[in-house]
């Protein structure tokens, strides 16, 4: 690292983060821990005056999920020995914590929080209401059915903990500068090359955007789209209450949407209201420590519960309001990654309130994510490349953030849908669905299908079966017995054409795709690792032209790896995803119904299993692959989004008598947990390999030219893979998998389930599941529903595979 004239900022670092909140300090300490040199942290006002120095500083090591557990409960570790190791005084106290139910699906939601804690060695334990009344005496119990119980749970000083990575940092050799706002971001050829500052330009190999609620604007200087949103976030000081003790766990009244902690012989009572106020970029100060003016008006209603709960605060009154933004996102899980636009670019960002809970865990997993190109975990969920370009649009997430801050304490229902900005990204048949009754859900900032008629989403969320249960039933045997239809527009698209275009695809892909023409290959698309970034189907339509087709969620993700590789390659990527629709034609009676809107041939020998072919249908033109994702005979249309109300409504008309029914997303899962179809960012994602998931087939080490991450997948043993994937039923037909859910083999835990649904024509719930590669397949095993566990049958072989019809991917 060098300096010149810009006042002792140097002009060159190896790695630059912008940031100076806990969540840089963090990534930058890791990243010298890790042994990188030659690393500059900026700040364009002081250390912590962001966002942490206001954070109220709860720890936590549970989680709702494993990936997230294993985030959070290594920052617990770190902040029980950062003062020691700092010698900075963080005041990390570990008093605990307690979350209350009031509701019997809360009871359910804490019943899943508590078995993913323990399946992942963090202490929980459910509580009822006398135990609730020993560990917090000051509080009412009336309304209370039970809690959770995290005895190592705490909170810290926020601000003084950042600076304690800080210190850790420079001890370190990192360059850390105040006082210097960064402007822009440079880059050429897709890859990062350093920024402008108010104090000159600093060049640079890779940048780390860590600036909280001002990432998204200073990454659009890039062309990277980032969505995040301020909102006001609140908490209250009491006067000194008699009680109030240091002992006293964290109190999260997550059904009234507010949290209580002791703080000097006083109570801090912090609130996430269902009704949040989001503000703009331009509202907000920009010399540091920005607050806004109490609000105790909108405080009001929590305000009421939590004194109703608690009668010594409303006694004590208070003697602090501190009012200030913090950043969300549109599923209120936060950045992380590399970005899909510019390479070497990485984001740490819009951290839903959360930051310190996850500082620590997210400033280890970017750094080895920096050193080694590839996220070391199971990523999907906080992926940067996760969502669409369009939801960093400002009137679009002003209008998601009144809702994201108040779902951090609302009910975490399985299959939860968000209500707000909603409609805003539709499939050409959006409306025909609608009509025909569709329930939407919302993946990647687009509309969907999830089942059709019967009641909507809130109605029927549960933690058992839910409310559309029978509908998706119907479905789902609609697709096993007669024929559905499945509107697949969301999948991503993307055609690769030119002389380089079977290069591009061979590197970028696991399997073989040089196959003969309107030929389809399900196939792996990995990192250098040999972890699994996507799956999808490349079906070659010429010499020089590939259909590239991968789940919908993905679509961001997709088209940067391809563009990626597409650089100094005669080839172009072309994104089709908006401009054809999908049209799934499934069950054993789908070549009848296809036959009555088409005058191709409809057999087997016309078109082959994984082919596809140019076919006339109602009254316009089609790409038809045979492909199927339920496991029955099945076709996916392609027809060009003018053409698409014309090719569906010919099929649904000339299909009544044949039993046709349409079908949504949620019998498309069902179908798919009985075939055993591996679902992305559950079931594979960028910590599995090909052989530990199942899908050794898709690799073809010997294929020329090699291929993205072959050299780490043939260094791999696989005779000992790191897990083993099985797929798993549950005996009792009663039950069903929500998530992660730990599976014991002779009451030993031996891993947990990866996906799962209710299989409607096994009649019990089925799922995938990443074990023990030494557990005895012999033994008796069980698997732990919100408690509970339940005898089931474990296999290597899926258990619904009637005739071989295999699998899209």
């Amino acid at each position: 690292m060098t300096d010149t004239s810009h006042d002792g900022l140097p002009t060159r670092a190896g790695v630059v983060i912008v940031g100076g909140g806990i969540v840089g300090a963090s990534i930058v300490h890791h990243l010298a821990q890790a042994g990188v040199e030659d690393i500059l942290l900026l700040e364009k006002n002081q250390l912590t005056s962001g966002t942490s120095w206001h954070a109220a500083g709860l720890v936590a090591g549970g989680r709702s999920t494993t990936a997230m557990t294993r985030l959070a409960s290594y920052g617990l570790e770190v902040y029980q020995g950062l003062q020691e190791l700092s010698g900075v005084d963080v005041s990390f106290t570990g008093c605990g914590s307690l979350s209350i139910a009031r509701t019997p699906g809360r009871v359910d939601e804490l019943l899943y929080a508590r078995d993913v804690a323990r399946q992942n060695g963090v202490e929980a334990h459910i509580v009822d209401p006398e135990e609730i009344a020993r560990l917090w005496p000051l509080a009412s119990t009336a309304g209370m059915l039970s809690g959770l119980h995290y005895p190592r749970d705490g909170h810290v000083n926020p601000g003084y903990a950042a600076l304690a990575f800080a210190t850790l940092a420079h001890r370190g050799g990192v360059a850390i500068r105040e006082g210097v706002s960064v402007t822009s971001i440079l880059h050429e050829g897709g890859r990062v090359t350093g920024l402008e500052t108010t104090r000159g330009t600093v060049h640079a190999d890779t940048v780390v955007i860590a600036s909280g609620l001002w990432s998204r604007d200073l990454a659009a200087t890039a062309g990277v789209h980032l969505p995040l949103y301020a909102a006001e976030h609140l908490h209250v000081r009491s006067n000194p209450i008699e009680g109030a003790a240091a002992s006293l766990p964290v109190l999260r009244d997550v059904d009234n949407s507010y949290y209580v902690r002791h703080e000097s012989g006083r109570l801090l009572v912090g609130a996430f209201e269902p009704n949040g106020i989001p503000r703009a970029v331009s509202e907000i100060p920009q010399g540091g420590f920005a607050a806004f003016p109490p609000d105790w008006e909108h405080f009001a209603a929590v305000r009421a519960t939590a004194e109703q709960t608690v009668p010594a605060l409303a006694a004590a009154d208070y003697d602090r309001f501190i009012n200030a933004p913090e950043s969300f996102t549109p599923d209120t899980s936060f950045l992380l990654g590399e970005t899909a636009e510019v390479e070497r670019l990485y984001v740490a960002a819009g951290m839903n309130s959360q930051g310190i809970i996850y500082a620590p865990g997210v400033g280890r997993a970017l750094a080895s994510w920096i050193v080694s190109g590839a996220p070391d975990f199971d990523s999907a969920s906080v992926d940067v490349r996760r969502f669409s370009p369009h939801q960093s649009n400002r009137r679009y997430l002003h209008r998601r953030t009144t809702e994201t801050l108040g779902r951090l304490y609302a009910m975490h229902w399985p299959h939860l849908e968000a209500t707000t900005a909603r409609g805003v990204r539709r499939t050409p048949l959006h409306d025909r669905l609608a009509e025909l009754g569709a329930r939407f859900g919302e993946v990647n900032g687009g509309e969907r299908a999830t089942w059709y008629n019967g009641p909507t989403a809130a109605e029927g969320y549960s933690y058992g079966r839910p409310g559309w249960f029978d509908q998706v039933a119907a479905e789902h045997r609609a697709a096993r017995e007669a024929v559905a239809l499945f509107d697949l527009s969301p999948f991503a698209k993307f055609e690769v054409v030119g002389s380089d275009a079977l290069e591009l695809c061979q590197w970028i892909t696991t399997a073989d795709v040089d196959v003969a023409n309107d030929s389809a290959v399900y196939t792996l698309f990995l990192n250098a690792r040999g972890g699994i970034e996507l799956d999808g189907t490349v079906t070659r339509l010429a010499a020089d032209r590939f259909l590239i087709v991968t789940p919908s969620a993905t679509r961001h993700k997709t088209l940067g790896h391809l563009q990626r590789a597409a650089r100094g390659r005669a080839v172009a990527v072309v994104d089709h995803t908006a401009t054809l629709a999908t049209i799934g034609v499934m069950g054993p009676l789908s070549r009848e119904l296809l036959s009555r809107v088409s005058p191709d041939d409809w057999s087997d020998a016309a078109q082959p299993y994984t082919t596809g072919r140019h076919v006339e249908v109602a009254d316009g033109f089609a790409y038809s692959l045979r492909l199927s994702f339920v496991g029955e005979l099945g076709y996916e249309l392609y027809p060009g989004a003018d053409l698409a109300l014309n090719v569906f409504d010919a099929l649904w008309e000339a299909g009544r008598d044949l039993g046709v029914r349409m079908a949504g997303y949620h019998a498309l899962d069902s179908l798919r947990s009985e075939k055993g179809y591996r679902h992305w960012g559950h079931d594979i994602g960028a910590a599995d390999d090909p052989y530990s998931a199942g899908l050794g087939f898709t690799v073809a080490l010997d294929k020329p030219g090699g291929f993205l991450g072959r050299d780490a997948v043939a260094a791999l043993d696989r005779a000992a893979p790191r897990h083993r994937t099985v797929y798993v039923a549950l005996d009792d037909p009663e039950p069903v998998f929500v998530h992660d859910e730990t599976v014991f083999c002779d009451d030993v835990a031996v891993g947990r389930m990866t996906s799962g649904a209710y299989g409607h024509t096994l009649g019990r719930a089925v799922g995938i599941a990443a074990i023990d590669p030494t557990a005895d397949l012999a033994g008796t095993f069980t698997v732990e529903c919100k408690g509970e566990r339940f005898v089931a049958t474990v296999s290597r072989r899926p258990f619904y595979d009637p005739r071989g019809e295999r699998l899209r991917g």
